[in-house]
């Protein structure tokens, strides 16, 4: 250990000399005893316990889980009507089809029936 000097101990007196002048609180910034009490019955009265928060925080996750659930579901709907527009659609087109296959048999046959009139005209007429 080193002899304490003249020149150390002053440096130490400025050192506790800058802190208490710089760190350590004033009287007025430090709180009173009725304050620290206040603040103290504060806290035990209106401040909830951690078992009320985490009791709280479950209800809160709870609510959230099921919001998020009727979203999902929501969401589950609408891909269900997309699906269900998308059937409709496709047996629109399918009916249009159905329709324009109806059109071209009906052309067919009566094509086939005139045919068939002008065979019988022409087998008469040679027969």
């Amino acid at each position: 250990m080193t002899e304490p000097t003249l020149k150390k101990t002053y440096d130490l007196m400025e050192k506790l000399a800058d802190y208490v002048m710089n760190e350590v609180p004033s009287k007025s910034e430090v709180a009173t005893k009725s304050e620290v009490e206040k603040l103290a019955e504060y806290v035990m009265k209106e401040v909830p316990s951690k078992e009320e928060l985490e009791i709280r925080l479950g209800k809160i996750r709870l609510e959230i889980e099921k919001r998020i659930q009727k979203i999902e579901d929501k969401l589950d709907q609408k891909a269900d009507k997309k699906d269900i527009q998308m059937i409709l659609n496709g047996m629109d087109g399918m009916a249009k089809s159905l329709d324009d296959i109806r059109i071209e048999q009906k052309a067919f046959i009566s094509g086939l029936r005139r045919v068939e009139k002008r065979v019988e005209i022409l087998e008469k007429k040679a027969g």
